[in-house]
């Protein structure tokens, strides 16, 4: 049986991304790096910002269920940042 995981391909990085200690990070076997961080638009709506190496950054699906519960504590601080800025 192959080997399953995730590839990840990102747009451009959006303005406002804010640094966040709630951040993930992750080098795939290759040394690829993965950030997610809180992003804040211009209009000042929370949102996830993401970025990788130029070759993009493989995650295994086994830490799928680390990623899916970071991304909620990412979204959450992201709120929080928008709703302190307001």
């Amino acid at each position: 049986m192959g080997h399953a995981e995730i590839v990840t391909i990102l747009n451009p990085t959006p303005a406002g991304a804010v640094p966040h200690p709630s951040r993930y990070l992750h080098a795939d076997a290759d040394g690829d790096r993965l950030l997610i961080s809180t992003a804040k638009f211009d209009d000042g709506t929370p949102g996830l910002y993401f970025r990788t190496d130029p070759n993009g950054s493989s995650v295994p699906l086994t830490e799928l269920p680390v990623l899916i519960a970071q991304l909620q504590v990412i979204a959450d601080a992201a709120t929080a940042e928008a709703e302190e800025s307001r």
